[in-house]
């Protein structure tokens, strides 16, 4: 059963230049958060779109309590958080659109700041920054990009995705693959790096939060070397290329998740 909300189109009359949309299921304990961190944004007419998967637990009664600040919002099953952000950018209208999670937030005047850059450099279609990850313990780290194409073809997601804000046009026969079930963000980014690093711009700041936790501290290296093996077939990759990409990934594998436990429990401690 669909569930969905009116297109409204709040403060602004005219096309709005940014449109965001979360993406969520099931997340009533920080979605609330989430929709805040949009809300309270400095830059008017932003389009705020919602695609939920067919929550049952509170989650369909925060969108509703809302309902008046959102340009659309629908319920229903989807396919998984990719099939959804396809969805949700579908909707859009903006020139520009952000995907934020709903166990995620943007940091204070981040649509502004990532618009800003954008008019000041032609020929851009992804704005990226850095984003400040929270561990469960509560404490914080800021990521920052690491603009590597060998490290983000070979290794992982070194690019923040949160932090993200593409030009719709750019997305029009570009979707993310539903196949995926951890890497979609990682694959659209790699195969729309191969094609022009430059369309690409940093900005070196703090855009969003990003709450470390499943996947990204549990994802067991099997389906690590199987996303990445799916991933590299997808884009062509020879079969060297392929081989080299599972031998970096099991290498870095140890080491990348003992760095983020080490950021999550020791670290907080050597401060204190």
């Amino acid at each position: 059963m669909t569930e969905a909300g009116q297109r409204i189109h709040g403060t602004s009359l005219s096309k709005p230049m940014v449109s965001i949309v979360t993406v969520v299921y099931n997340g009533a304990a920080t979605l609330e958060h989430t929709i805040q961190s949009v809300l309270t944004q400095d830059l008017p007419g932003i389009e705020y779109i919602i695609v939920d998967g067919g929550s049952t637990d509170g989650t369909l009664d925060i969108i509703r309590k809302y309902d008046d600040k959102l340009a659309y919002w629908v319920s229903e099953k989807d396919k998984g958080i990719y099939d959804a952000m396809n969805k949700g950018v579908a909707l859009c209208t903006g020139e520009w659109v952000g995907l934020i999670n709903a166990d995620d937030a943007y940091a204070e005047g981040a649509v502004k700041a990532a618009m800003e850059a954008a008019a000041a450099h032609t020929g851009t279609n992804i704005v990226h920054g850095d984003i400040l990850v929270h561990y469960p313990n509560g404490s914080s780290k800021v990521k920052h990009a690491k603009r590597s194409g060998f490290l983000l073809k070979y290794w992982e997601m070194v690019l923040n995705h949160p932090s993200f804000f593409v030009r719709r046009s750019y997305y029009q026969g570009r979707p993310f693959d539903p196949a995926f079930r951890v890497s979609g963000d990682h694959h659209w980014t790699l195969r729309a790096w191969r094609e022009n690093p430059s369309q690409f711009l940093y900005v070196p700041k703090v855009l969003a939060h990003f709450t470390a936790g499943g996947a990204s501290m549990t994802n067991p290296l099997m389906r690590v070397l199987e996303e990445g093996d799916r991933m590299g077939r997808s884009l062509g990759f020879s079969g060297f290329e392929r081989f080299m990409a599972r031998a970096v990934r099991t290498a870095l594998y140890l080491p990348g998740m003992a760095k983020l436990r080490f950021n999550a429990w020791v670290a907080p401690l050597r401060k204190a």
